[in-house]
């Protein structure tokens, strides 16, 4: 860490490893970081700000104890393009860690519109920027404030130092960020489709299941007693051993029970130490005439059966293990499917197909 003394340095670590233990994500990076950062260099006000450089606005995290109100953000957007730490950032994006003295000498900076409408409302009088991220649409910095004196070259270089390291883990809980939405999008696809999850370890042994995916198991294997921590049978294992190395897509399996058809579809865990099983149903021998002609999902025709019960909306979702609005979703899809307008209609037609 360059001019840094041994102290200053293991001081400087063991802040950037608490930040990176803590940030399980964007936010919680930022919350973590403003309160890390002012035991580092001392600071009255420090915030993590993303700024977004066409509209001029900022999106501001800030310690409870010390937080910036609407207001006072309001007044700095006025000011946005002609601050001194916004501007050298976006002219110089390698710039790294910069005060606004650096830019503007305090007496100059103090007779400014921007200090005197700004910065004397809260009450701080210098301020440096540790950049973490910056293109032509944002900039991401820590921004510590003081009062009192400025910054001085020491505080600067040690800003500097866990500079890097910080914004390798502010783009890794962005990286987080973006996985959980992947993933939040992909579940809420294959609930959806009728699709539930059980996820198995590397010996075949059920980690999670949903109730509905057990259920459907019990019928493709009736007897096995599958539960968490069950094994999976023998000829389900086989399959799996067969499947591993396989593409990243994985495999698929059709269990046949009577009239019904069980589906699963296996995919390497994302530890590499087990599968995520998919399980859902597809159409057997068709049981009604009346519907036999309507291309209805498993999880569709599920839906339908509980609404002609007399089930509403919310009761179905608890029954299915699914959201109302999925319910609704998928009842969107019947109604469109049989040509009919509304629940009752489509009741009608389940019925007399029966």
């Amino acid at each position: 860490m360059g001019r840094l003394s041994e102290r200053a340095t293991r001081v400087a670590r063991k802040t950037v490893e608490r930040l990176g233990a803590r940030a399980t994500g964007a936010e919680t990076f930022a919350r973590a970081g403003v309160r890390a950062l002012p035991e580092l260099v001392g600071a009255d006000l420090t915030t993590l700000s993303v700024c977004a450089l066409r509209s001029g606005k900022r999106r501001v995290t800030g310690s409870p104890e010390r937080a910036l109100s609407a207001a006072d953000i309001a007044c700095f957007d006025r000011f946005f393009f002609a601050h001194p730490l916004v501007r050298f950032h976006t002219e110089n994006p390698g710039g790294g860690t910069h005060r606004i003295s650096d830019s503007l000498p305090d007496r100059a900076f103090r007779r400014t519109a921007l200090y005197a409408e700004y910065y004397r409302r809260i009450g701080v009088a210098h301020a440096v920027a540790v950049p973490l991220y910056v293109d032509r649409e944002t900039l991401v910095s820590f921004v510590l404030n003081r009062t009192g004196r400025d910054f001085d070259a020491r505080e600067c270089d040690l800003l500097e130092a866990v500079r890097g390291p910080l914004a390798q883990i502010y783009r890794q809980a962005r990286a987080l960020d973006h996985a959980r939405a992947t993933v939040a999008r992909y579940r809420a696809w294959f609930e959806a489709e009728g699709w539930s999850e059980v996820e198995v370890d590397a010996q075949c042994r059920i980690r999670r299941a949903d109730r509905r995916a057990l259920a459907l198991l019990d019928i493709a294997v009736p007897g096995a007693g599958l539960r968490p921590g069950a094994t999976l049978p023998a000829a389900l294992v086989a399959w799996l051993t067969r499947s591993a190395g396989r593409s990243p897509a994985g495999a698929a399996r059709s269990l046949t029970a009577g009239a019904r058809v069980v589906v699963l579809r296996a995919m390497p865990a994302f530890d590499g130490g087990g599968w995520l099983l998919h399980v859902g149903e597809r159409p057997g021998t068709p049981d009604s005439p009346g519907m036999a002609g309507a291309p209805l999902s498993a999880r569709e025709r599920e839906v339908l059966d509980w609404v002609a019960a007399g089930k509403t909306d919310a009761q179905a979702a608890a029954i299915l293990g699914i959201s109302v609005r999925t319910v609704q979703k998928h009842l969107e899809h019947v109604y469109v499917k049989l040509g009919v307008e509304g629940r009752t209609a489509a009741v009608m037609r389940a019925r007399a197909g029966r």
